[in-house]
């Protein structure tokens, strides 16, 4: 009897240090951006870096054996579209973490929901400066335009002696940020804004609008908008006679802009992206490509980082925010990543380009 009792007290001793399966399922990761409209071309070469990042980052043992799954979804960099589709990467996939989304409107559309549901929100190209204020859980591996417009004012007044300015800008929010940062700042230099007007973002007749920046008497045209607009208006400025030095943002630097008519001459800002020659070297091959296009090192850093945090906070929303806040000082191929208490970038550097011959120089 007693070894019945023995026994059966064995077994129950065996069932109780039964282990559960540890589970082995992806982690899920959304993605938003361009895939349509006024920024695709961009939009997918990001993509392109972000999914050479997943596939380095799975070929190297995932996060602790677990391999990223990344579920695609098309911003078209329109707010409402934006808001659909991180609303189903949210809601519907049930993803722990979105990056990769380069436009602002998007990104604010889905930003309260991110937040409410503490789901992580990365952007790779997002530089509206409302985007400092829009959450917890919300990122950006690129710098705000609060100082890309400053940075541009200060350019214009001070390198090229221009003094009186014409703002001219699609109503979005990253496009309408950088018009008022950079009006504010001329101003206080000492230059005069002489005209101010915009345009919708699917506008394609900018001629109103151009003649009365050729009518203002200014001696520079500050320009920031989105591809489609911007190949419009500087062919339209160019078949009009605008002679205006025309000043405008990263958008440019896309080779469907700056090969555009009309485009000649034109001068632009953008965040400056340390050239890391093995990355570079990596992804012209896989793409084809002849130089990097804009936003991708930042794209491609976006994801290496969110699973760098994951290494340390697993497969949770909160705890990856809170390593994410962590990160001063990454080594990524766009330069030190480091963020701030507000999720932004801790620096903000920016180079200048002109149009050259159908090709961006470097000045």
């Amino acid at each position: 009897m007693a070894l019945l009792i023995l026994a059966g007290g064995g077994c129950a001793a065996k069932q109780s240090v039964t282990e559960t399966p540890k589970d082995t399922s992806p982690i899920k990761i959304g993605w938003m951006g361009p895939l349509t409209g006024d920024v695709a071309t961009v939009g997918e070469m990001t993509k392109k870096a972000t999914t050479m990042a997943v596939k380095e980052i799975n070929d190297t043992g995932g996060i602790d054996g677990l391999p990223l799954e990344v579920v695609y979804e098309d911003s078209a960099c329109d707010a409402k579209t934006g808001s659909n589709a991180g609303n189903k990467l949210i809601n519907v996939e049930k993803v722990t973490a979105i990056v990769g989304e380069l436009c602002s409107g998007p990104l604010l559309a889905i930003a309260p929901v991110a937040e409410q549901n503490h789901t992580v929100l990365i952007g790779a190209g997002t530089t509206a400066p409302a985007i400092t204020d829009a959450g917890d859980y919300i990122f950006r591996v690129v710098p705000s335009d609060s100082y890309q417009g400053k940075y541009a004012a200060n350019y214009v007044y001070n390198t090229m002696g221009k003094r009186k300015a014409a703002v001219l800008f699609a109503k979005a929010d990253y496009t309408e940020g950088l018009a008022t940062v950079f009006t504010s700042e001329f101003k206080k230099l000492g230059g005069e804004v002489v005209l101010t007007d915009s345009f919708l973002q699917t506008d394609r007749d900018l001629r109103t609008q151009l003649t009365k920046v050729k009518d203002s008497g200014a001696d520079m045209l500050y320009f920031p908008t989105y591809t489609e607009a911007g190949v419009a208006g500087v062919k339209q400025a160019q078949e009009m006679g605008l002679n205006t030095q025309i000043f405008g943002s990263e958008t440019v630097d896309d080779p469907k802009f700056y090969g555009a008519q009309g485009a000649e001459g034109i001068v632009y800002t953008k965040p400056t992206s340390y050239t890391n020659e093995e990355f570079k070297t990596k992804f012209l091959t896989a793409t084809d490509q002849k130089e990097l296009p804009v936003y991708v090192t930042q794209s491609y850093d976006a994801m290496k980082i969110v699973a760098e945090a994951l290494k340390q906070s697993g497969n949770d929303s909160a705890k990856l925010k809170n390593a994410l806040y962590q990160i001063k000082n990454y080594d990524g191929v766009s330069g030190k990543i480091g963020f701030d208490q507000n999720g932004d970038l801790t620096t903000a550097n920016y180079e200048v380009y002109k149009v050259v011959n159908g090709e961006p120089v470097k000045q």
